[in-house]
């Protein structure tokens, strides 16, 4: 395994910068391998916008204004004449 590989799929690198390490490395590594490297970062670059877009669209679906219901409406809350009767399990 070479060594953007290995420091790419360790986490050390990001995408852009394992690109930029392939560029400067490219002259030392067969065709057939430049080839899966580039493939291996497409990859990434697919899951990563495939999960931002996701994340983006769930959080635009679940905190839309326009569809927001309040579950816990002022009505289940008690006024301020009301009192808290606490049973103490001790007595």
């Amino acid at each position: 395994m070479c060594q953007i590989c290995r420091k790419f799929k360790k986490g050390s690198l990001t995408v852009s910068e394992a690109r930029e390490e392939l560029e400067e490395q490219s002259e030392y590594l067969t065709e057939e391998h430049i080839e899966e490297i580039e493939e291996m970062l497409f990859e990434a670059e697919d899951t990563y916008d495939y999960i931002r877009e996701h994340k983006n669209s769930l959080l635009n679906d679940e905190y839309s204004d326009d569809d927001y219901e309040d579950d816990y409406g002022d009505d289940d809350l008690p006024e301020d004449s009301q009192q808290y009767v606490i049973d103490d399990e001790d007595e």
